[in-house]
C-alpha cells in the first residue's frame, strides 16, 4: 500500500509536468489545464486501486514517465532551438526504459510499442529520403525503446516456460504456437476471449464500463479528426499565438497517444472483463489533458469532440460521474464485488 501511494503521487506529478509541457500555451494556461489534468487522475475511475496493493498506481507512474520522457525526445525533433539527434536517440531510450517497467507491471503497457513502431517507419522514411546521420541515430534510438518494451513482455513469458514446461513438466499452453502463459490464465481460468464477455447476465458490468470507453473513444478519435479544433480550444484561453512548432509537437504526441488508448477500448469491450477498464484507463495519460482542455473551453462553438459528445458541459459531467462513481465503487469492492 506504500509503494501504491507513493506512485499515485509520482503519477499525479508527473502528469501535470507532462501536460505543462505540451500544451501549446502561456504559463497561465498550461498552469490551468495542467493542474486540472493532474486532479483528474485523483479522482480517476481506478479509485480504490490506487490506494490498494494492486499495480495500476504504479503502471501509471511509470507509463507517465515513459509519455514525459518521450515529449522530451520529440522536443529535440520539432522546438527549433533544441533540435538534436543524439538527445533525442537518449531521451526515446529513457521512454522505452520506462514503458518497459510499467508491461512489467500490467502487460498492457506493451501497447506502448506502437507508438515507436509509427516513429520507426516515419525515421525510416526520413533517412532513406536524406541519408543523413541525424535520422539514423533517431532511429536507432527508437528501435532500442521498442525492443525494451518487447523484451519486458516477453521475459515473464519466458520465466514461466521455464518453471512449467522443462524437467518433465508440462501445461497445455506448452506446445502452443505462441506458447503464452498469459493468453492461457485469461482464458482457462477468468474465461476472457472474444466476445466471450458478451452475456446478458453481464450487462450491468457492461453499463459501468460504458462511461469510461466513451470518453477513451471520444477523446483519441477527436485527436486523429479534429486536432486543429483541439488547438483552438487551447488557443481559446489568451490572446497571444501560438508557434507552429509548438503546435506540432502537441499534435504529434496526442496522435501516437490516441492509438494505443483506442486498442485498449477496443480490447476491452471485446476480449476482456469489461470493467476492468475503469481501472485499467489510470494509465492512459491522453484523455485526462483532453478531458481537462474541454472542462476550460473558452473558444465560440467550444470543442465538442467527435459526434459532439465531449464539449465542456458534457467534460463536467464526466467529472461528476467520476466523483459519484468512486463511491459506488467503494462499497462494491469492500464486498468483493466487480468491478474487482
Amino acid at each position: 500500500m506504500a509503494v501504491s501511494h507513493v506512485s499515485h503521487f509520482g503519477a499525479v506529478v508527473t502528469l501535470y509536468i507532462l501536460v505543462w509541457r505540451i500544451v501549446p500555451s502561456n504559463q497561465a494556461v498550461k498552469q490551468q489545464i495542467a493542474f486540472t489534468a493532474a486532479c483528474l487522475h485523483v479522482i480517476s475511475p481506478a479509485g480504490l486501486f490506487l490506494s490498494s496493493p494492486y499495480g495500476e498506481s504504479t503502471f501509471a507512474f511509470t507509463a507517465f514517465l515513459g509519455v514525459l520522457c518521450y515529449v522530451r525526445a520529440q522536443e529535440h525533433r520539432y522546438l527549433p532551438t533544441q533540435q538534436s539527434a543524439l538527445p533525442f536517440a537518449a531521451w526515446t531510450v529513457l521512454s522505452g526504459l520506462s514503458f518497459a517497467i510499467s508491461t512489467l507491471i500490467r502487460s498492457n503497457g506493451l501497447l506502448h510499442g506502437t507508438i515507436f513502431f509509427i516513429d520507426a517507419l516515419t525515421t525510416l522514411r526520413d533517412l532513406l529520403r536524406t541519408r543523413k546521420p541525424a535520422p539514423l541515430f533517431r532511429l536507432l534510438g527508437i528501435i532500442i525503446a521498442g525492443s525494451l518494451i518487447a523484451f519486458a513482455f516477453a521475459l515473464p513469458q519466458a520465466i514461466a516456460y521455464t518453471e512449467f514446461c522443462t524437467a518433465a513438466n508440462s501445461r497445455p499452453w506448452c506446445t502452443r504456437t505462441i506458447p503464452s502463459i498469459y493468453s492461457w490464465v485469461q482464458k482457462h481460468y477468468w474465461n476472457v476471449g472474444f466476445l466471450s464477455y458478451w452475456t446478458p447476465g453481464n450487462i450491468p458490468l457492461f453499463l459501468l464500463a460504458a462511461p469510461m470507453l466513451v470518453v477513451l473513444s471520444i477523446t483519441a478519435l477527436s485527436v486523429c479528426v479534429e486536432s486543429d479544433q483541439l488547438l483552438a480550444s487551447i488557443a481559446s484561453g489568451t490572446n497571444q499565438p501560438t508557434s507552429t512548432a509548438d503546435n506540432t509537437l502537441f499534435k504529434h504526441v496526442a496522435f501516437q497517444l490516441a492509438l494505443p488508448q483506442l486498442i485498449l477500448a477496443i480490447m476491452a469491450l471485446t476480449s476482456f472483463h469489461v470493467q476492468i477498464i475503469n481501472r485499467i484507463s489510470s494509465g492512459c495519460a491522453l484523455w485526462y489533458f483532453i478531458l481537462a482542455i474541454a472542462v476550460h473551453d473558452r473558444s465560440p462553438g467550444g470543442f465538442a469532440g467527435v459526434w459532439g459528445l465531449l464539449g465542456e458541459r458534457a467534460a463536467k459531467l464526466v467529472v461528476r460521474l467520476m466523483a459519484a462513481y468512486a463511491i459506488v465503487q467503494g462499497g462494491l469492492y469492500a464486498a468483493f464485488l466487480p468491478p474487482a
